[in-house]
């Protein structure tokens, strides 16, 4: 989304009515070129691509106890929440989705100047009132979803539904259970590591063993973020491709 206090980015910069119906893009109807919504989601994309690629060559050499399931959690959530934003069959609804990510981003960095400088940063509430005032002006979207809770689970398990397909035999788990699992890991439920972990060498019970990260369940949560960030990126820029327009 383009707001006052960000450099307008290079869409928003040569978008112009004469170019919208040029390209007949997907993002960029009249009444929400404010919105640049592909920003939120090329964001989205490379948190989960980046968190991939920084994962790849540390699961080809060797299998960290931990530090990868955090990785993988990102990756999920992230392109989740991308694929969420392109799969809105109307420009109104992805515009409104990416709104009400924003106005929970602006409550989280509102509470992180709270905590790390001690006071706001002045320039929330004017955002937030900027972000309401666009809510209000999309078609067809009522104005109390502006309020709505974007939940990270909701988010998945949606897209988990729309979009079932697997790609190789190795994404045995859905892209909630993925993200399930790693957030137990992630913090340190130690309930749940019992399970995800294995034990090495297998021994009878009470001798002295070692807990190992389970590498089947390290590789299928991998491929299946994988599969979910590629989907992301196919489905994006289908999306966007321009498309032919009545005359």
């Amino acid at each position: 989304m383009r707001n006052r206090s960000m450099r307008p980015t290079l869409l928003a910069l040569t978008d112009t009515p004469e170019l919208r119906k040029a390209r007949g893009a997907f993002f960029t109807p009249d009444r929400i070129a404010a919105f640049v919504t592909d920003w939120a989601v090329r964001v989205f994309l490379q948190v989960a691509s980046d968190n991939l690629r920084e994962g790849k060559p540390v699961l080809e050499r060797r299998l960290p106890m931990f530090a990868l399931y955090s990785l993988i959690r990102s990756a999920m959530e992230a392109s989740s929440l991308a694929l969420w934003i392109v799969d809105s069959r109307r420009e109104e609804v992805a515009a409104s989705r990416t709104l009400r990510i924003y106005r929970q981003n602006l409550e989280s960095d509102r509470t992180l100047w709270r905590t790390a400088v001690g006071r706001n940063s002045g320039s929330h509430d004017k955002l937030k009132r900027i972000a309401k005032e666009q809510h209000a002006a999309l078609r067809g979207v009522h104005q109390s979803h502006f309020e709505q809770a974007v939940k990270s689970t909701a988010v998945i398990d949606a897209t988990d539904a729309r979009h079932p397909q697997r790609s190789t035999e190795l994404d045995v788990f859905s892209g909630l259970e993925v993200w399930r699992m790693c957030s137990a890991v992630t913090h340190a439920n130690q309930v749940s590591l019992l399970d995800i972990m294995e034990r090495h060498p297998e021994g009878p019970a009470g001798s002295s063993v070692t807990r190992t990260s389970r590498l089947s369940f390290v590789a299928s949560a991998y491929s299946t973020a994988l599969h979910r960030t590629s989907t992301t990126l196919t489905t994006f820029l289908d999306r966007s491709r321009p498309r032919r327009t009545s005359r």
